[in-house]
C-alpha cells in the first residue's frame, strides 16, 4: 500500500457542537498517488489529540506521518 497518515488544520468551522462552529484538525490515511483519503477522515477538537491519534495510526499501520497542522 502506498499511503501515509496526514494531519491538517486547524480548519475553522469544520464541526458544529451545540450549533456553534468549532475549529478541528483532520487526520486521515491518504493514498500517495492521488492524494485522496482511504476510509474515514477523523475530526479532532485539539491539536494534541490529532497528533496523538495520527502517531498511533501511523505506528499501527506502519506508515509514514505527514504533519501539516499547527497548534492554535
Amino acid at each position: 500500500m502506498n499511503a501515509l497518515v496526514k494531519v491538517t488544520g486547524p480548519h475553522a468551522g469544520a464541526v458544529r457542537i451545540e450549533g456553534k462552529p468549532r475549529a478541528a484538525w483532520r487526520v486521515a490515511v491518504i493514498e500517495i498517488q492521488n492524494r485522496k483519503p482511504q476510509g474515514k477522515v477523523y475530526h479532532c477538537l485539539s491539536y494534541h489529540r490529532a497528533v496523538s491519534l495520527s502517531c498511533n495510526m501511523a505506528h499501527d499501520r506502519k506508515l509514514h506521518l505527514h504533519l501539516e497542522a499547527l497548534p492554535r
